[in-house]
């Protein structure tokens, strides 16, 4: 026996009771070729690596299925093509049978926000006093920020540039000694 896996994306603007009318269609449509289906299961909506169709996201769908025969796939796959509801799909053949896997409930990404609420975190972070925060993992480096962003703020301007200089100066001396010295 043959095993095949179709992972198939289906229109994310469609209701839930659609999607599932969809799925049960696409699992009748693989009966009528007298396959044994493993799994069939809704991954859920996920954001799509690029806009397909117009769509920046997509309901994910896996079918896992054993077959004796194989004519029957260009068939099935001109079916997919034609189905306006899904709008990508990949059938490819496992070299085993796979494990049978409970139907767990789709699970959905933290990555998934709106471009609403992306807006607003940016808002958010840019009415901050001016100052990056950088990643710390340790209250030692906690303080050790706040005390650098404190002494940043107390310095003057003209105290900042005097001390690049000076930072400048002594680097030069370095490079002339060393030219001195060879």
């Amino acid at each position: 026996m043959r095993y095949y896996e179709l992972l198939y994306i289906v229109n994310p603007n469609l209701e839930d009771d659609k999607v599932n009318s969809i799925i049960d269609e696409i699992g009748s449509e693989v009966n009528k070729y007298k396959v044994s289906i493993i799994n069939h299961n809704l991954w859920g909506k996920k954001r799509l690596a690029y806009p397909i169709k117009n769509n920046k996201y997509g309901i994910y769908v896996l079918l896992q299925f054993g077959a004796e025969k194989f004519d029957f796939l260009i068939e099935f796959e001109r079916f997919l093509i034609l189905n306006k509801s899904v709008i990508r799909h990949q059938l490819v053949r496992l070299d085993e049978e796979p494990e049978k896997v409970e139907n767990v409930e789709p699970v959905i990404e933290e990555t998934d926000i709106t471009e609403k609420e992306s807006s607003e975190k940016q808002e958010e972070d840019s009415k901050g006093e001016g100052i990056e925060a950088e990643k710390v993992e340790t209250t030692e480096e906690v303080e050790d920020a706040e005390t650098a962003a404190d002494s940043d703020t107390e310095k003057s301007e003209g105290e900042k540039e005097s001390s690049e200089k000076q930072e400048e100066d002594s680097k030069g001396e370095g490079i002339e000694a060393e030219k001195v010295e060879t």
